[in-house]
């Protein structure tokens, strides 16, 4: 072959090398039509990227890890980092700073931060029920047998013990007086002072709840069964963030809302199972009693309840830690909203 010949081959392969990658572009998933679908996803969305601290770690968080996993977030041109935080009080601080766009907290330390000056606002809930459960040593069997008793709280003031001091004047013990309150911490240390004998009640959540099952302590109460509105594991999101980035703060809100409806499905079961024991490092069984508690709680579109963001405001004011007047508008950012 002479070559003529030879060059005549060579552009030959080329061209045809060009045509293959042209087509082959047309089909990738990469392709303008595809890059249009995305688009029509994540809306007005251009993209951000979201820092989202964690004050704990628990199976509430469930359609938090669903969004992250099932590309709901990415789906939506949002890159969200998920980090862990040594409780709400460093969570909210960090919010405040802005070193993080978002947080999870119960809403009754957000609320006195609010009504003290913080440019931050609820934007969603992962749960809009209590997932709170009152434990007991082994020789409690009522309420009335606490008179005189120790009970464990977190810290004063916060959300944790507003919960457990309303529980215990629901059922007819005046805090301070009928009981003595001492400070142990977060569950693991609370769940520590049933052990010991230092209290004789405390207030635990999920996954701490099983710990206490098998160490034998008594769960005397759930707290969804008595405080019938609530929002525990709420969604709150910095003021510049939502200033600046007000269709990125909607997009995470839609993306946790569609990751709570795939969690709820019951074809989802396992999967979901096998997600939290993953992510908290459980064992499968108990990973499914996680699951069965934390999903009858799971807030539908991630839509907050105003009504346990008053009962919220009304309790904090009661206990003396708000001394501002303060309405749930001030505290709702209403642009993530579903309606």
């Amino acid at each position: 072959m002479n070559r003529f010949s030879n060059r005549a081959c060579m552009s030959l392969v080329a061209f045809f090398l060009l045509v293959v990658t042209v087509l082959s572009g047309c089909n990738s998933p990469n392709n303008a039509e595809s890059q249009n679908e995305a688009k029509e996803v994540s809306g007005d969305n251009k993209g951000a990227t979201i820092k989202l601290g964690l004050p704990s770690s628990n199976a509430s968080y469930l359609p938090l890890f669903v969004a992250d996993k099932k590309g709901f977030f990415q789906d939506r041109n949002l890159t969200v980092t998920l980090k862990k935080v040594q409780g709400g009080v460093i969570a909210l601080r960090g919010l405040q700073t802005n070193d993080f766009q978002v947080i999870s907290s119960l809403p009754e330390s957000v609320i006195t931060g609010v009504a003290q000056g913080a440019d931050v606002k609820m934007i969603g809930t992962l749960d809009d029920q209590s997932m709170y459960s009152i434990y007991t040593t082994k020789d409690i069997n009522s309420p009335e047998d606490l008179k005189g008793e120790v009970v464990a709280t977190n810290r004063t003031g916060n959300g944790t013990d507003i919960q457990l001091r309303w529980w215990l004047e629901k059922n007819g013990l005046e805090p301070d007086k009928d009981v003595r309150i001492i400070e142990a911490g977060e569950n693991s240390t609370r769940l520590q002072s049933l052990m010991t004998g230092q209290a004789k009640l405390t207030i635990l959540s999920q996954p701490t709840d099983i710990k206490a099952d098998t160490s034998g302590m008594k769960k005397l109460a759930v707290m969804r069964d008595e405080l019938k509105t609530y929002n525990h594991n709420m969604l709150m999101a910095n003021g510049d963030f939502l200033k600046n980035q007000p269709e990125a703060a909607k997009a995470f809100v839609e993306a946790v809302g569609e990751a709570t409806e795939y969690a709820k499905k019951p074809e989802n079961r396992e999967e979901m199972v096998m997600l939290i024991m993953d992510e908290l490092q459980m064992e499968k069984q108990d990973a499914e009693k996680s699951f069965d508690f934390v999903l009858p709680a799971l807030a539908d579109k991630a839509e907050i309840n105003r009504e346990g963001v008053q009962w919220a405001i009304e309790t904090t004011k009661e206990t003396g830690m708000l001394k501002e007047d303060i309405s749930t508008d001030q505290l709702i950012y209403e642009n993530t909203s579903a309606k």
